[in-house]
């Protein structure tokens, strides 16, 4: 007969497709099976909304590349009412695993699951199966444990981490474009001022007043009565100066004399290295070594003012230099060694993207080995069985007066939870539920006599739920050598606890139960 595999996807792929892959189970039509509510079958999941729509298309498109990859069984979707009540949820199951059953053999994988749907699988076979309306091998319902489980708060915190190093560097990227931008021309702005009064004193120990008058032009200047003066001594200094340099051999080009030629390199200097955070390449010290040289052997041998001005207008752009480069040698520094490890942490980044995305698409758990359940009949629990489960598999191996003690404490602690609600509730009547279990919370004694009268009430119940968890394989005996045999869950009752969500639990079967025990009490 042929045999339909169905998947439940949730937010584990790997699990989902482990079984296929690995050959544990054949499979000659797969269905997965997902949510009404989900994207359409083979949307894009760029195209779907951000959170849980994206994830489950992700997941959706992530299973059927996989299996199509690994298998030459058809794939396609099936959806159930994931959302919706569990009686509606456990009326289109039991439809689609009649339906699958009637063709052959069905398949179950329940490893991805919510407690919600996987408990509509186990009551649907379980009623179909005592019913007659299948073979008891006729569903076969299974898990793949987690060998390698990621806690989502840790990946949380991880993709915060990279979304905090992707902010920085976009931070690290706005301080270099502003330290080697506006940055860089606001410091380097008083340099180009002491650079342009250089250069105007430059050009009137030089006589050119016609370049002093253009250089001033924008700003006054406090020696503006002696331009006539400095002219004729400029000239005067010029022809000397020739008459020297007449008599000397021709320099090479790369130590010229001419301070004005020095003096135009040490301004492209500037005009080209004007970066913050990169090294200085070329040293302009040099450049104004020579240019003291030119001016020492042009006007060295002057004292008029233009000289002297000249000479101190030197000194105070040889101190907004040093300031300058002491500036960049520090900052390139300090930015040097920050900007080698966000190199590094981008490229850590980067690797952590590739993994959470990789996550995204596999799935956060792998597993490894199945084990099935198809030779227990799981039968759909009612309250006091589940509560029973609930309390022996979160903990060790009781004795049944034990268990029964255990299970009047976890609802006289829901009757003061309500009750603790129903009391802080303002105005408007109270249900005769509610007034008892603020009776319950505010008064310990009525408490504690309401769980010893639960414990006595419940002592045949219990005994009637432990068989019946026996028999369907949920639970077995435990031989003592002293004192009372106790219970513990088998692998069935384990795979029932570790799918059951433990607030939505409380919320409905402990809830029912403590009203089902309230309303006794009442009568």
């Amino acid at each position: 007969m042929p045999t339909t595999h169905l998947s439940i996807l949730g937010r584990d792929v790997q699990r989902v497709v482990t079984p296929l892959e690995d050959g544990d189970f054949d499979a000659d039509r797969v269905r997965l099976v997902r949510a009404e509510s989900d994207p359409e079958q083979g949307r894009d999941p760029d195209d779907c909304a951000p959170g849980t729509p994206q994830l489950h298309a992700r997941v959706a498109r992530t299973a059927t590349e996989a299996l199509s990859t690994a298998l030459d069984a058809p794939i396609d979707e099936v959806r159930l009412p994931f959302d919706s009540s569990f009686p509606a949820l456990y009326a289109a199951t039991t439809d689609l695993l009649r339906e699958l059953a009637a063709d052959g053999t069905v398949d179950v994988n329940l490893s991805s699951a919510s407690p919600h749907v996987a408990a509509a699988f186990y009551a649907a076979r379980t009623a179909l199966v005592d019913a007659g309306d299948v073979e008891t091998d006729a569903i076969t319902l299974f898990h793949v444990p987690a060998t390698e489980s990621l806690d989502l708060d840790v990946v949380s915190d991880l993709r915060a981490v990279v979304a905090d190093v992707e902010m920085t560097r976009s931070a690290l990227d706005g301080f270099e474009r502003v330290a080697d931008g506006p940055g860089a021309a606001a410091v380097v702005e008083p340099l180009r001022i002491a650079l342009e009064d250089l250069r105007i004193s430059l050009a009137d120990a030089s006589g050119d007043t016609s370049t002093a008058r253009q250089l001033r032009s924008a700003r006054p200047s406090p020696r503006r009565g002696q331009k006539g003066l400095n002219a004729v001594l400029g000239r005067a200094r010029e022809q000397i100066a020739d008459l020297v340099e007449s008599d000397q051999q021709i320099p090479d080009p790369a130590e010229t004399r001419d301070p004005d030629a020095v003096l135009d390199a040490i301004e492209a200097w500037v005009d080209s290295e004007i970066g913050l955070l990169s090294d200085v390449e070329e040293d302009p010290r040099e450049l104004v070594t020579r240019f003291r040289e030119s001016c020492e052997a042009r006007f060295g041998k002057f004292e008029d003012e233009a000289t002297v001005s000249l000479f101190e207008s030197l000194g105070r752009f040889e101190r907004h230099l040093d300031a300058y480069l002491d500036a960049r040698e520090h900052l390139g520094a300090a930015y040097e060694s920050v900007a080698t490890r966000m190199a590094e942490l981008d490229e850590r980044a980067d690797t952590a993207s590739d993994r959470l995305a990789a996550l995204d698409e596999s799935g956060v758990a792998r597993g490894s080995g199945t084990y099935t359940l198809d030779r227990h009949t799981l039968a759909p629990l009612d309250d006091l069985e589940a509560l029973v489960l609930k309390i022996l598999s979160t903990g060790p191996p009781r004795s049944r007066p034990r268990t029964r003690r255990a299970v009047a404490s976890e609802l006289r602690e829901r009757a003061e939870h309500h009750g603790i609600v129903a009391a802080a509730r303002d105005g408007g009547p109270k249900s005769s539920f509610e007034a008892f279990c603020v009776g319950v919370a505010r008064n310990a004694t009525e408490g504690e006599s309401f769980e010893k009268r639960l414990s006595n009430d419940l002592r045949a119940r219990l005994d009637v739920a432990l068989e019946a968890l026996t028999a369907n394989g949920y639970v077995t005996t435990v031989e003592r050598e002293a004192g009372r045999d106790a219970v513990e869950p088998t692998d069935a009752g384990r795979l029932w606890a570790e799918t059951t969500d433990w607030e939505t639990f409380r919320d409905e079967v402990v809830d029912d139960l403590l009203r089902d025990c309230v309303e006794r009490e009442l009568d």
